[in-house]
């Protein structure tokens, strides 16, 4: 999988690293693997950095995304950090931001995991 998603104790959240090619089949993954972690850890804090992949994902897919979380229980209030410093990658990682804002979510992006890590604890 194009994906490593762990807990964080450090900062109450699930921390996702994606690389390579990554597809619609992929992020669904991802998200039900984060939402394991975050119940297991009771926690709905995110840091999900892009920057080392090559997103694939349609702007119909993006949209359905946070539709998708709701559905799956992702826990509210989220609150996610996306990190992300290829240019590749950023209408699309700025288009999930904005859907996701207009859902009611608490997402900024970032572009280092250190400026994301130190929004979430915040």
């Amino acid at each position: 999988m194009p994906f490593s998603a762990r807990y964080s104790p450090e900062l109450n959240a699930v921390k996702t690293v994606f690389s390579g090619i990554v597809n619609e089949v992929d992020i669904e993954a991802e998200l039900h693997e984060s939402h394991r972690l975050s119940e297991k850890f009771r926690t709905s804090y995110y840091l999900v950095n892009f920057t080392d992949a090559d997103l694939r994902l349609s702007i119909t897919y993006i949209y359905s995304l946070p539709a998708l979380c709701d559905r799956i229980g992702k826990r509210r209030p989220i609150r996610i950090a996306l990190v992300n410093d290829n240019e590749q990658n950023q209408e699309l990682v700025d288009f999930y931001k904005l859907v996701s804002q207009n859902r009611g979510w608490n997402i900024e992006t970032f572009s280092t995991p250190g400026d994301a890590a130190s929004w979430l604890l915040a």
